[in-house]
């Protein structure tokens, strides 16, 4: 009986031993898991916080271009045929306005007066016959700025010209079109135009 109880005694001891050391290869592979979950946590944690860094910035920006003034204009004479020659040079005057964002070219007057500083594209085109010479000129201010011409000459067709040019214009600046005296230009379809819009706010 006393070695029955001894062989007893030592299987149970083995198999607590083996118990234990199965729950410690237990515990160590879950706390390894266990580790990596909580890094894993707290990465995401991170991107968390810098995700709403980036929608901050990125909702600035976006109130930022709404609030930048908006500025274009684009007309045409809106008259069908010759418009001179005349006897002095005369501001012209595009009353067929397509688009006129900010409202800053005057369709009475034909003057486009800059609402703020900043670099505009300012274009001018023109459609003509032959038996008189064209000239075209954009002032601003009251000075010359830029020309577009053309020469008579019987032997030619129709002609199309036209300038276009970047220009860091101040607040107030008035820019407008001359059609130089003795000279003409033909409009029918909108081939005549005046157009301008802001490319960036000083």
């Amino acid at each position: 009986m006393r070695v029955t109880a001894v062989i007893l005694l030592h299987s149970l001891v083995f198999a607590l031993n083996a118990a234990d050391k199965t729950l410690g290869d237990i515990s160590k592979q879950l706390t390894c898991p266990l580790r990596m979950c909580t890094e894993v946590l707290k990465d995401i944690g991170a991107l968390q916080e810098k995700l709403k860094a980036t929608e901050s910035r990125l909702q600035t920006q976006i109130e930022e271009i709404k609030s930048r003034p908006k500025v274009a204009f684009s007309a045409a004479l809106g008259s069908s045929g010759l418009l001179g020659p005349l006897n002095k040079d005369s501001t012209l005057v595009y009353r067929e306005v397509f688009i006129n964002i900010g409202d800053a070219y005057n369709k009475d007057t034909g003057i486009f007066t800059a609402p703020v500083k900043g670099v505009y594209y300012i274009s001018f085109f023109y459609h003509c016959g032959t038996k008189h010479r064209t000239e075209l000129t954009l002032y601003r201010n009251g000075k010359l700025v830029a020309v577009t011409k053309h020469n008579s000459n019987e032997s030619d067709f129709t002609r199309n010209g036209g300038n276009g040019l970047t220009l860091l214009l101040e607040k107030g600046d008035q820019v407008y079109i001359v059609l130089s005296s003795y000279t003409h230009i033909w409009d029918g379809k909108n081939m005549t135009t005046f157009s301008g819009f802001l490319i960036n706010a000083m």
